[in-house]
């Protein structure tokens, strides 16, 4: 996997970066991993989707509409835009609220618009065949990819490790039909998975659903987050963080279990001192 450095030996003396970018800190964190390194850095947000918070590393900002590919061609190109990334969250929207434009209406031709990952690979493609060079967070700072093993200084059980056992084969079931990367186990019970509403709803939701014998919100519970085996590495990786942490302690949960080399580990120093604080464990397989 290449770093930044080999990335940038291999390119023009300063690569520009575009982020095609939705929400979550993704788009935060690659705008400042690229600026350090001396890249030009453009961002690209979509109206009506999620944003990111932070737009302090970036050169500009500027927002289309999700179907208007040809205007938003027009526009990295006009600042000169060499490599291209997509990060960050968006949510799906209805084919009657993207109003493409004509090259946009030639993307959406290539791809089912129902199967995510058909689409992503879709754009992705588009994007080499327009002559630009696809980078991903993990090329950049492969050190954010979630390293093997126990990451915290509470383990999982035996139990929990046969819950954790009975969510991964849940979730290979999912990814081939293209559902969701995570899900709640619980006492050898799936009580939830992640559908377009995202991580953090998730967990959530699985928290009222999680009940004692007595009616009354009970403890326990294991978020487990892995890449669907179908999906193309350049774009929506699982990515877990400060936040995820901040969510499973404050509603009880037991842990968290990541997929090792295929998840992205935002703010991880900070989120396992508080993953060690709320004895909560994180495993990375």
């Amino acid at each position: 996997m290449p770093t930044s450095k080999n990335i940038a030996q291999t390119t023009s003396p300063q690569p520009i970066l575009a982020i095609l970018a939705g929400g979550d800190p993704l788009p935060t964190t690659m705008a400042q991993v690229a600026a350090a390194s001396g890249w030009g850095v453009h961002m690209v947000t979509f109206v009506g989707q999620p944003q990111p918070k932070d737009f302090s590393h970036t050169n500009s900002v500027k927002e289309f509409p999700l179907g208007q590919i040809g205007h938003i061609l027009a526009h990295l190109k006009s600042h000169k835009v060499t490599h291209v990334a997509l990060a960050g969250h968006l949510n799906k929207p209805s084919i009657l609220s993207l109003k493409p434009d004509a090259t946009g209406l030639k993307l959406l031709a290539r791809a089912v618009i129902k199967h995510d990952d058909a689409l992503l690979r879709s754009v992705t493609d588009f994007l080499k065949e327009e002559g630009f060079q696809l980078v991903t967070i993990q090329d950049l700072a492969p050190s954010l990819l979630a390293p093997k093993g126990l990451l915290t200084k509470a383990e999982p059980t035996h139990d929990e490790l046969e819950d954790i056992a009975l969510a991964r084969s849940t979730l290979a079931v999912l990814g081939d039909l293209d559902i969701g990367q995570a899900c709640i186990v619980h006492n050898g019970a799936i009580i939830g998975v992640e559908a377009v509403e995202g991580t953090d709803a998730l967990i959530a939701r699985c928290a009222a659903l999680r009940t004692g014998e007595k009616g009354d919100t009970g403890h326990g519970g294991i978020l487990v987050k892995r890449a669907k085996d179908m999906q193309t590495d350049l774009a929506d990786l699982p990515t877990v963080g400060q936040e995820t942490i901040k969510l499973l302690a404050q509603h009880n949960y037991r842990g968290l279990c990541i997929q090792s080399g295929r998840t992205l580990f935002l703010n991880r120093e900070d989120s396992l001192t508080h993953a060690n604080a709320h004895n909560l464990f994180v495993v990375s397989e």
